[in-house]
């Protein structure tokens, strides 16, 4: 076996040629026996290793084998340059020919990894096609069966299927078992169920759109088999207080255009009547076993002062059968079986009354109304076209309207009382003077709850638990008590009275006591000290330091009050934790004092992230009714809704009294 020594310049390199294999080397080691080509360089110095180079070519495409000469299957090359177009195009790095086309090696995290990759630049990377072909995904093996999901070269995603069939305007489509796109069916088996949505928040499935016609459509259900029963849309509801479905009209709360509807829900069956065949546009069941409580088939509310909360028509002119407009039927003790309303608008001397009732008798009455469950309400009223509302505890009576629920009228001037209202089975009262209200309990004879968010404007009050006014003219006080106003601040009480507390002078009369205000929102606190060797430190109450601000903008004001003889005092280090008490001159005298301090309120932070200011404020602007403002003109606001009392008359055409 001949051997071949070459010896080169630089560092010893000793090439073996074996007749099996070749070695490259600077220690003389023999070729590993299972390779034809050993280059091993660890005996070269550690700063001073060296590779293998690989011929570096500038390829012009994928698909041409130039500068290359009749390339070999397997030949190996670095291309240096960015050449040719999609899909033949070359970028820098390793390739090796096939036979027909250069193949560039993915490395070193030009791959997708199946651990993932780290570096990806979203301009540039991507998975997927670079031609007009579609991107197709794959489980279990490479069968047409087993095909899942395919991206078309324009876009358009296909789950369980492979073309788009007649629904060529489908962006995403999905096909359960047995369906098709009216060209093929799906491509597996995988489930009943083409599309289902999750979730404990939010919405399970969530469709919306911006169209302005009435052809465009958030969701849409069809079921076009022409048999059977069914369902274009269906909903389910697990809670037992839960809704299936919900309709809502237009929700951006702009003005409805005359001569046009919005509508919540609609319902509408198409085509004709074959013998004892139904068509309900809209039906409402209650399950039959559902016979207390309030069980509703349909529901309808309205807030408008000239809507209904359900309207039926009944356009047959049959004189036989069982024509109704509306018609309704409760088995609960609590249901309402069927509600009349008097469309009319015709200036009568009767108003236009669903019912009427007239007595003339000290101890009879127009309407009773009597319900001997004892949880039942004995009179329900409705007003402004709306459905009632009552408690489940039951009363004597249950007044809904839109502006106003009830009305009550005393026209005694001298002392006359609008409403007795008496709770806890506490008996009433009543002033000699009368009032417009006057209510008792064991507890609590008055409780007023605003339910607004919203701010007031002048003239009206802002979300008051109560709201009072009184006097007239340049005297008139208004009180707001226990509400919120302007700018989200809460008030306790507000208006343009003082605040006083009731004491007894000494001749046993009751007087006033005024508490002092002031244009911002102040807290305050006070307490004693004493000086030694001319200094104190005052520590602040824990429970008042969190609830104040302290800086710059916000100081604390500290008020001294010496009780005995020294050169003395200034105050300095207010923080909102306490502050220091320091003798003039270097005094050292130890002698007690009295203090106050003032503070702005802190503001507070609410979870939702909403501000409180009151450490902001100055004279805050009031949103209730302004100085300016005449009695007369809240008088007329608070009478927009005034029913007129009916006068007695003969009888009617319809033969009423």
């Amino acid at each position: 076996m001949r051997h071949l020594l070459l010896v080169c310049l630089g560092p010893l390199l000793i090439t073996q040629a074996l007749a099996q294999n070749i070695g490259i080397n600077v220690n003389g080691a023999a070729p590993d026996a299972s390779a034809l080509l050993d280059i091993d360089g660890s005996a070269l110095p550690a700063n001073a290793q060296r590779g293998l180079l690989i011929p570096r070519v500038a390829l012009t495409a994928s698909n041409v084998a130039a500068p290359v000469v009749a390339p070999t299957p397997s030949l190996l090359v670095y291309n240096n340059a960015t050449a040719g177009a999609p899909p033949n195009n070359v970028t820098p790095g390793y390739h090796y020919w096939n036979g027909s086309a250069w193949v560039r090696f993915g490395l070193s995290g030009e791959a997708w990894s199946l651990t993932g990759n780290a570096g990806t630049n979203p301009a540039v990377n991507f998975i997927g096609t670079t031609d007009a072909q579609p991107w197709i995904i794959k489980t279990g093996g490479s069968a047409a069966a087993n095909e899942r999901m395919r991206f078309l070269a324009g876009g358009q995603a296909i789950v369980n299927n492979t073309t788009l069939g007649v629904n060529t305007n489908d962006v995403f489509s999905v096909y359960a078992t047995g369906t098709t796109n009216g060209t093929t069916a799906n491509t597996a088996a995988l489930g009943t169920r083409a599309i289902s949505g999750y979730t404990s928040t939010g919405f399970g499935v969530l469709g919306s759109t911006t169209g302005n016609t009435g052809t465009t459509m958030g969701v849409v259900g069809f079921a076009t088999s022409t048999t059977g029963s069914t369902n274009a849309v269906r909903g389910e509801a697990a809670s037992v207080n839960g809704t299936a479905i919900i309709g809502i009209g237009n929700t951006s709360s702009g003005a409805v255009p005359t001569g046009t509807g919005a509508r919540g829900v609609l319902g509408q069956v198409n085509g004709t009547l074959s013998g004892t065949a139904q068509a309900i546009g809209v039906q409402g069941l209650v399950n039959a076993t559902m016979t207390t409580g309030d069980a509703r088939g349909v529901n309808g509310s309205s807030p408008s002062d000239n809507g209904l909360g359900v309207i039926g028509f009944q356009t047959s002119t049959a004189t036989t059968g069982f024509p109704a407009g509306t018609w309704g039927q409760a088995a609960s003790p609590a249901g309402v079986g069927a509600v009349g309303v008097n469309t009319s608008s015709a200036a009568t001397v009767f108003n236009p009354t669903g019912v009427y009732g007239q007595a003339n008798n000290a101890s009879g009455f127009g309407v009773d109304g009597f319900n001997a469950n004892a949880t039942g309400t004995g009179v329900l009223g409705e007003g402004n076209g709306i459905g009632g509302t009552y408690l489940l505890a039951g009363g004597g009576g249950a007044f809904t309207g839109t502006s106003n629920g009830a009305l009550a009228l005393a026209t005694t001037a001298a002392s006359g009382t609008g409403l007795i209202a008496a709770g806890n089975n506490a008996g009433f009262n009543t002033l000699v003077q009368g009032s417009g209200v006057a209510a008792t309990g064991v507890n609590f004879g008055v409780y007023g709850v605003a339910t607004s968010n919203a701010n007031g404007s002048a003239g009206a009050p802002a979300r008051a638990g109560g709201y009072f006014v009184s006097g007239s003219g340049g005297a008139q006080v208004f009180t707001y008590v226990a509400c919120y106003e302007g700018g989200g601040t809460p008030r306790k009480v507000m208006g343009n009275g003082t605040v006083n507390t009731v004491v007894r002078d000494e001749a046993g009369r009751h007087v006033l006591l005024s508490a002092p205000e002031a244009p911002e929102n102040l807290f305050q606190d006070l307490g004693s000290g004493q000086l030694v060797n001319g200094r104190a430190h005052v520590t602040l109450d824990p429970t008042f330091t969190r609830n104040i601000l302290v800086n710059e903008q916000h100081p604390l004001r500290v008020f001294v009050q010496l009780r005995g003889d020294c050169k003395g005092v200034y105050v300095t280090n207010e923080t909102s934790e306490g502050f220091d008490v320091v003798e003039l001159q270097g005094g050292t005298s130890n002698v007690p004092f009295h203090w106050t301090v003032s503070a702005n309120r802190a503001n507070q932070v609410l979870p939702d992230g909403t501000v409180w200011p009151f450490a902001e404020e100055r004279f805050p602007v009031t949103q209730g009714p302004q100085a300016t403002e005449s009695p007369a003109a809240m008088q007329r606001q608070a009478r927009s809704a005034e029913v007129r009392p009916m006068a007695p008359t003969g009888a009617q055409a319809d033969g009423r009294p």
